[in-house]
């Protein structure tokens, strides 16, 4: 049964970030295209991440505004867990270094996707009220 789950999350991550993607694109680039991007690593880490992480996090954190503010932190662990292992090695999976100044940490972390990640924990919480 958890394999139907961690399909669907590792679908819906990667589909939500094509979509994330195409969004920015078009507000910051004029791109009509519409054109969306992700890298085929983040499939495990979505799948895992979404099944079993915000899991946790609810089970730990009852109070939905408290979890709500949570998220960032939670997801930016994960980056730092993942990122700077594959940095290391030469793999980049995502990169916030073309963001300005302080914006970001070596291009793992993104302090101005501090919102986005609260509105997709939000998300998340949502659509997974659907599935149980």
């Amino acid at each position: 049964m958890k394999i139907n789950y961690l399909l669907f999350w590792g679908l819906f991550g990667l589909i939500a970030e094509i979509f994330f993607t195409a969004l920015v694109n078009l507000v910051s680039k004029k791109d009509f295209n519409l054109t969306g991007h992700t890298s085929l690593w983040m499939f495990p880490i979505y799948a895992l991440g979404l099944t079993y992480g915000f899991d946790f996090v609810q089970q730990i954190i009852s109070n939905d505004f408290i979890r709500y503010l949570s998220y960032p932190f939670w997801i930016w662990l994960v980056e730092i867990l993942v990122g700077y292992p594959a940095k290391k090695i030469g793999l980049k999976i995502w990169d916030y270094s073309y963001l300005p100044g302080n914006r970001h940490w070596q291009g793992i972390i993104s302090y101005i996707h501090f919102p986005i990640w609260i509105i997709f924990g939000i998300l998340v919480e949502f659509v997974d009220n659907f599935l149980y």
